[in-house]
């Protein structure tokens, strides 16, 4: 049997800190709600758990492995609860020790903060965010998704507590922010349901936060996925609602620049030059300024890069292949000499294959091939999705040269086709900026 302990806030801690658990995971062991356990959280709480709460934390601890008890009783001896130490690192280790103090130093601030009111939490989530969202076009997809879990804990622990109005917004903000970076991140990795279910709640937490910026990311985001998912119309629809919004222009030139290329993608030609004519029309000096969404920045922004990107798909699908090549390298340049944090690679292989489609439509096939090589070389972990399906259609447009025997036009179909069968058995890895 466990020695008889009479629980404190102090002594609760010391438990959830022996387990190595978070707030929430740690009232889901007890059987408890986090609020509850949150109430002991606070520094230098006097709250003691009643009586149900008692039996509960000693039943935990008289199960608690032998370790977890010898690190409990250590704590309770030492007076403190903010974590296990970690095993001693070796000196020389500077960027181990760098890393293990920065460990250290947020489990003790976890510790020490009431989430109830902590603004500081709040203001290191939304540096997180900024940073995953910065890192996101160039980072394994699940490096990207692991971050957003940890994130998606702190915040959920925090929106079961009560907050100060000004806290409520932030952290409901940051929820829809979350979403939005979950939702790309399900649907580059194939899962269309959960980025739909992302797009959902993040719609919920734009309206609860009366956030404009929010819902018009969220409007875009939805017509992205409704042109990958072969419903262009639809997406066109979808991001011109967005336009009604008071947002910075970043915003306004992502929904016209969706609503061209899902246009022409669904054979509407004069809606697709009308907003690009509208992309033409905005004060490109504006753009610089954002709202709460683009002050997120990378995936979470529009730059000159991505503009120039779109503006070249479009002329593709519009048959301007003269001037969707144009477009489409001036908007690889733009990747290659801009801000890494604005660098796109699916975008950027994207605007590729943009530019061998536009060389294919004016039968200059070996151009084509030497525009699509970058592609077809691409390490495995800088492809996603949606390359596959731009690489079906350039492979459908070679084809359709190969049987009038173009020169190296079998040659183009033959890599494309090898490209694709070894895509079927190659998972991907990164993300893409925003398709």
């Amino acid at each position: 049997m466990t020695m008889h302990v009479r629980w404190t806030a102090h002594s609760a801690m010391a438990l959830k800190s022996a387990l190595n658990l978070n707030l929430v995971p740690f009232a889901e062991h007890l059987g408890l709600s986090p609020s509850t356990v949150n109430h002991w959280s606070a520094p230098g709480s006097s709250v003691t758990p009643g009586r149900e709460a008692q039996e509960l934390l000693t039943v935990a601890l008289d199960k608690a492995s032998g370790e977890v008890k010898n690190r409990f009783w250590a704590e309770m001896a030492a007076g403190t609860s903010t974590g296990t130490p970690a095993p001693d690192r070796d000196p020389r280790d500077l960027g181990g020790q760098i890393r293990d103090g920065a460990a250290q130093s947020m489990t003790m601030a976890d510790e020490a903060s009431q989430l109830a009111t902590s603004d500081e939490q709040l203001a290191y989530l939304r540096d997180e965010l900024c940073r995953i969202a910065v890192a996101y076009v160039h980072t394994p997809l699940s490096d990207v998704v692991e971050d957003l879990r940890d994130a998606q804990k702190t915040l959920a622990a925090i929106t079961q507590t009560r907050h100060r109005p000004r806290s409520a917004r932030e952290a409901t903000v940051l929820s829809g922010v979350l979403c939005l970076l979950f939702a790309h991140a399900s649907q580059n990795a194939g899962d269309q349901k959960s980025a739909l279910q992302q797009l959902r709640s993040a719609t919920t937490f734009a309206n609860v936060a009366d956030s404009d910026a929010l819902r018009t990311w969220t409007l875009g985001s939805a017509a992205l996925m409704l042109e990958w998912s072969a419903r262009p119309g639809e997406a066109a629809d979808r991001a011109r609602n967005g336009l009604q919004y008071r947002v910075s222009t970043q915003s306004h030139q992502r929904l016209l620049a969706i609503v061209a290329r899902s246009a022409a993608r669904a054979g509407d030609a004069p809606a697709a030059r009308d907003a690009l004519a509208g992309l033409a029309d905005l004060n490109q000096h504006d753009a610089t300024h954002g709202d709460e969404v683009v002050g997120f920045g990378g995936l979470l922004s529009f730059p000159e890069a991505k503009l120039t990107y779109y503006q070249g798909g479009t002329l593709t699908l519009l048959g301007d292949h003269a001037q969707a090549e144009i477009h489409s390298a001036r908007a690889i340049e733009r990747y290659e000499t801009g801000p890494d944090e604005d660098r796109s690679y699916g975008d950027e292989a994207l605007a590729r294959l943009d530019v061998t489609r536009a060389r294919l439509g004016q039968d200059d096939v070996t151009g084509a091939l030497a525009a699509a090589e970058p592609v077809l070389t691409l390490d495995t972990r800088l492809r996603i999705r949606q390359i596959d399906n731009a690489i079906s259609l350039v492979r459908a447009d070679a084809l359709a040269l190969a049987g009038r025997r173009h020169r190296d036009a079998g040659q183009l179909t033959d890599r494309l086709t090898g490209y694709l069968t070894a895509a079927r058995q190659t998972p991907r890895a990164l993300p893409s900026a925003s398709g």
